[in-house]
């Protein structure tokens, strides 16, 4: 610290144990509190640990693009992901973004879409009228299956993935908040899942990897239904069999496919699970949305070229990203000191970017907690600060897989929506929210399905 350094104001807590138990209870009340206290900037304390909180665009912006190099990746993403896409940097984070990018490029996602839509088919057909289901697990079957549709180029019949899912969902457990306040030696009961998660996670992602080199050797042989084109399997079997710049060493190759396997289903999925319980809450909305789909699909089944013009659609998705961002922090550590507003960050310090506090913030949206897809108007996006949405992350290294998640979210719910009206059958119409990796609830979505 430079002599005479300000460090950020810290909101009221505990002498002792700090902000703990407050977070503990209740960790987006004691976000709200702790920013309306000390503004957007503030050092919560916590027995092992400073974490420095920032909730300002501006400040967004200084982190992820003109001082990206103060603020490097936290020891968490290194424990849950290994050395994959999200926990790597520098010239590794480069060469294996060089690699997957590909598979990412607009061309080959609008190939994806009919994809995506076929595997919601298959999804409806398990679903009876005036059942009620937990409509935020079944959006963690049904992106799962997705996912395998399209980057992983086979099919995963409903039912078939619930062991890949559980272990995957068992990573969010490492940031149980009962559990990440305290120092990493006290072993927890999320501790303990998330542990017994990552091995078997690393099981199952052995197993496909071997399943693929198996299924490479015999000629002629395809998969049912395969996509007929590059897969995430096969590029990453080229990697782990190439030289010099283009290759990844076999733990590279597992820790790309455990990260995929994890985001590339768990954030879309909680996307979904939050929209349809926005629209089951607000029938107005609910309506005006059957209706455009009525409109605009005339009954049949919606495809990329129908995209353009599910416009309330597209505004749902994106009004979802911002009420409720399944990435609702981004953790970061300093790695030196730096200046951050009027105050200084010591190095080696924790940082975190408070996305939803930014996504919910008065000065940037009115009636903040309100679910209001007829904000996003041309106007309204070209008037907003930079880094004031940014549910994908910023700079260089925003999600490789944005639009990706953004054509899946606009096809999932076009498709169920021409179908099914989802009404909310949960004693409180009031959610409680948690912050894992993704942000989830308390109870699940329990939604009763009626036929259209």
């Amino acid at each position: 610290m430079t002599p005479n350094a300000r460090l950020p104001p810290a909101p009221s807590g505990h002498p002792v144990i700090g902000h703990t138990l407050d977070f503990a209870r209740s960790p987006f009340e004691f976000v709200d509190r702790a920013t309306n206290e000390c503004g957007d900037l503030y050092r919560m304390e916590l027995p092992s640990v400073n974490v420095y909180v920032l909730a300002h665009p501006e400040f967004f912006r200084q982190a992820l693009v003109t001082d990206i190099d103060a603020f490097g990746k936290t020891d968490d993403f290194q424990r849950v992901f290994g050395n994959g896409l999200l926990s790597t940097e520098g010239d590794q984070w480069s060469r294996q973004r060089g690699i997957l990018q590909p598979l990412f490029h607009r061309e080959r996602i609008e190939g994806y879409g009919e994809y995506m839509v076929n595997a919601t088919q298959r999804r409806l057909a398990t679903w009876e009228a005036g059942e009620t289901r937990n409509i935020e697990s079944e959006m963690q079957d049904l992106t799962l299956e997705i996912l395998f549709a399209t980057l992983f180029g086979r099919e995963l019949p409903p039912g078939e993935g619930n062991d890949l899912r559980a272990a995957s969902d068992g990573l969010n457990k490492w940031f149980a908040p009962t559990s990440w306040l305290l120092p990493n030696w006290i072993p927890t009961p999320s501790r303990r899942e998330f542990s017994n998660s990552v091995e078997r996670l690393r099981t199952e992602v052995r197993q496909l990897l071997a399943e693929y080199d198996v299924d490479s050797k015999s000629e002629g042989s395809s998969q049912p239904n395969a996509l007929q084109h590059e897969t995430l399997l096969s590029k990453l079997h080229k990697a782990r069999e190439a030289s010099g710049q283009d290759q990844l060493s076999t733990e590279e190759v597992e820790d790309q496919m455990l990260t995929m396997i994890f985001a590339g289903y768990e954030t879309t999925a909680a996307a979904l699970g939050f929209a349809w319980y926005s629209l089951a809450t607000n029938p107005d909305i609910r309506q005006a949305f059957h209706d455009e789909l009525d409109t605009v699909l005339d009954g049949e089944p919606p495809t990329q070229a129908d995209i353009a013009d599910l416009d309330l659609t597209n505004r749902i998705v994106t009004e979802t990203l911002r009420l409720y961002p399944p990435i609702h922090t981004i953790p970061r550590k300093a790695t030196r000191d730096i200046q951050v507003g009027e105050y200084q960050i010591p190095a080696n310090e924790e940082v975190h970017l408070s996305i939803i506090s930014v996504h919910r913030d008065e000065r940037f949206y009115d009636d903040p907690l309100s679910f209001r897809p007829d904000r996003w108007t041309e106007e309204f996006e070209e008037e907003l600060p930079d880094h004031a949405f940014i549910p994908f992350g910023g700079g260089r290294r925003t999600c490789i897989g944005r639009e990706f998640a953004r054509l899946e979210a606009t096809l999932v719910l076009a498709t169920i929506g021409q179908q099914w009206t989802l009404e909310w059958a949960g004693e409180d119409p009031t959610i409680t929210i948690e912050p894992e990796i993704t942000t989830q609830t308390k109870n699940g979505l329990p939604m009763r399905l009626r036929q259209r």
